[in-house]
């Protein structure tokens, strides 16, 4: 009987035991939905858009009715109009927090402005981190982000207050692009801050869409080295693509060693041609030596194709964030018959695209607000 007694009260304990794991197997199952819920695509629809360059950042400006009367609602109008579906808006850090970390009110209110009307006009926003006080694209040999241990802190910290003042808007409507062009020594150097960056936003915003770039300013051949996060659908990785670098860049300050080159120049075929070479002093030969080459589209897209193979090796879309040409070569057909290789490119490979830029130098209107080549923009928006 005794026996029988024990049996009895390990029956009842498992019978009174049996709600509970019930409880703990729907809690469980609740768990996984929500996690399966976190990992779910945000459905971020975006094909041609245009960068707002020398706005927020890389333009000062003597008033804040200076920098609003820059673009207007009339401009964001015209973009729509001409068919672009989305804007990337570059911001520098000290354009929008003071050295406190306080909100600078009238740019922060053209952002949210920016932000309403692409919603109103359904339309996309990328918010673009282009410069901040420890990362500089522009000044390779200043940049503190990779060389003092507490400036990733001052980044997370940096990104919490822009969750805090845009997290509100639909992860339908606003994306996050983590750095512009980021440039550290090492290519794991850049890993080491974008994927804990990464991981502090989605504390936050779980599902946000989040643009991540690979180092050496987003250079196609960095792609191989980049960390990408697993198991979030709501990554875009983000390439920039000026190549060939003697066309694009031709006659341009920020690469003022390519000044030496005066042209002809050739697309499609080698660029600078031998009988120019021949013709150029050491120095300069040194700096077509560098840069020069036979480029056509097979060619474009033999030097993009890593990056595409990245993106399906992860499972996750793929956008360009910044190409185009800055108008200093003469020659607008021969611009027209590149940028319409690199356009074709995409289109073919399913690549989301935001050329640079709105004005000044590679802009595809003048400081007059006019079309510098309409040829040049129908490639881009047709």
């Amino acid at each position: 009987m005794k026996n029988i007694s024990v049996v009895k009260n390990k029956k009842e304990s498992f019978i009174v035991l049996l709600p509970a794991i019930m409880v703990l197997q729907v809690l469980l199952l609740l768990m996984n939905n929500l996690q399966a819920q976190s990992a779910k695509e945000v459905p971020f629809e975006m094909r041609k858009g245009m960068n707002l360059s020398a706005w927020l950042s890389q333009n000062k400006f003597k008033s804040d009715a200076e920098r609003e009367a820059y673009f207007t609602e009339a401009d964001f109008k015209e973009l729509k109009a001409l068919g672009f579906d989305h804007i990337r808006l570059p911001v520098a850090e000290i354009n929008i927090y003071d050295e406190k970390g306080n909100p600078k009110a009238e740019v922060m209110k053209l952002i949210h402005r920016t932000i309403e009307w692409c919603r109103d006009a359904d339309m996309r926003m990328i918010l673009d981190c282009h410069q901040t006080r420890d990362h500089d694209f522009s000044k390779y040999s200043s940049i503190v982000l990779f060389n003092d241990p507490n400036a990733l802190f001052r980044f997370i910290d940096l990104w919490s207050r822009l969750s805090d003042e845009f997290g509100k808007y639909p992860n339908t409507l606003l994306a996050y692009e983590l750095l512009n062009e980021p440039n550290a020594k090492e290519n794991q150097s850049w890993n080491n801050i974008a994927l804990p960056l990464i991981k502090a936003i989605r504390k936050k915003e779980p599902e946000r869409i989040i643009l991540l770039g690979s180092n050496k300013a987003n250079r196609v051949s960095t792609f191989t080295d980049l960390c990408v996060p697993k198991k979030d659908p709501n990554i875009i990785l983000s390439f920039h693509f000026y190549y060939p670098y003697l066309l694009t860049h031709f006659n341009s300050d920020s690469y003022k060693s390519l000044k030496v080159i005066k042209g002809p120049l050739i697309y499609p075929g080698q660029i600078v041609p031998d009988s120019i070479i021949t013709r150029l002093d050491d120095n300069a030969k040194k700096v077509v030596e560098k840069h020069n080459g036979i480029f056509n589209k097979d060619v474009l897209y033999q030097m993009i194709q890593p990056v595409i193979q990245k993106a399906k090796d992860n499972g996750l879309r793929l956008h360009c964030g910044e190409f185009g040409v800055n108008f200093q070569y003469p020659d607008r057909p021969l611009l027209t018959r590149y940028i319409e290789d690199v356009v074709a490119i995409f289109k073919e490979h399913d690549i989301a695209y935001t050329v640079w830029g709105y004005r000044k130098q590679f802009g595809v209107f003048d400081d007059n607000r006019k079309i510098k080549d309409q040829r040049y923009l129908d490639a881009i928006v047709k």
